[in-house]
Parts: structure tokens; sequence; C-alpha cells
């Protein structure tokens, strides 16, 4: 019983004297998280930025977007002249394409706009670098001179900071059309 007893206080001494972490488990496991931190902050920051860079060109390709399908619908729905000479076109340049009633779209410095019929403007998107317009005949040939009566097919491509995209618009007018 004596036995048990010495028995029974030995382990009650080392249980009590077990019951908490001492100041060195503390300060290695402290250590540890700290280099855990160290390691681990970079990459979330860079994801974070990443993710940043990520959202913002999504937004401009966007809105680039959305002017390069108004732009190519204006083209679609260009009408033919009432002559019959071929589109309704008072003016197509490398960066405007007008119809006889002023409507259209053109890049006026860095906007490009969408033009009303009479020519009152609104803004399509703002920041573009460069617009390039290329016109092509019935043969699929690149016209030096742009004539209306010629214009089969359009290529639009709009830049803006890092985004490039580009649409090729063919005119409805020509649908059924014998070539001239």
């Amino acid at each position: 019983m004596k036995q048990l007893m010495n028995q029974s206080r030995i382990s009650k001494h080392n249980a009590n004297q077990r019951s908490g972490f001492s100041l060195l488990e503390l300060l290695v496991a402290s250590i540890v998280m700290s280099i855990i931190c160290v390691v681990v902050m970079p990459l979330i920051m860079s994801s974070t930025d990443a993710y940043a860079v990520a959202r913002d060109t999504r937004s401009d390709s966007d809105r680039v977007l959305y002017a390069l399908d108004r732009a190519a619908r204006i083209v679609r729905e260009t009408p033919f002249a009432a002559d019959d000479s071929g589109l309704d076109v008072q003016t197509a340049s490398s960066t405007q394409f007008i119809l006889t009633d002023g409507s259209g779209f053109r890049l006026s410095g860095t906007d490009f706009e969408l033009l009303k019929p009479g020519g009152q403007a609104s803004l399509l998107c703002e920041d573009v670098s460069k617009i390039q317009l290329t016109y092509f005949d019935g043969s699929g040939n690149p016209l030096v001179i742009v004539n209306p009566a010629q214009v089969h097919r359009v290529n639009l491509r709009i830049q803006s900071g890092l985004v490039v995209l580009e649409m090729y618009a063919l005119p409805r007018s020509w649908i059924g059309m014998a070539e001239s």
C-alpha cells in the first residue's frame, strides 16, 4: 500500500510539474509563426496585386469591346446610297467612318465617339490610344483609296492601354446585290 501511495504521489508530482508551456517552448513557437508569416505575406500581397491588375485589364477590355461592337454594328447597318452607287458613306478614313446623314464614329483625341444623325457626338470609349480602320473590296483586297462603292468589308482595330481588340464587319447592304 505504501508503495502504491508513493507511485501516486510521484505521478501527481510529475503532473503538477508539466501543467504548462515553458518559456522556451513559447519562444520557439512564436519564432516559427514569424517565419511562416514572413514567407506567406509576400505571396498574399502579390496575389492581391495580380487580382487588381486582372480586374483593371478586364474592365478595359469590356469597355473596348463595347465600343468595337457598336462600331461594327454601324458598319453592318450602313445603307446603300440613294443612287445605288455603293454604301451611303460620306467619310471613310483610318480613324473615322461617317455616313451621309452625319451618323457614324470617329476618334477625337483619345475619345472614341459615336456620332448621331446630324453629327452630334457622344462618348463610346475614353483613353483610346489608336484606332485603325482598314477597308477591303469584294475580292478581299485592301483599298488604298477608299471608295464607298468598293467597300465590302471593314477591319476595325481599337487599342486602349494594353488592350487591343480587332473585328471584321461586313455591310449587310451588299447581301443579295450584284457587284458593280
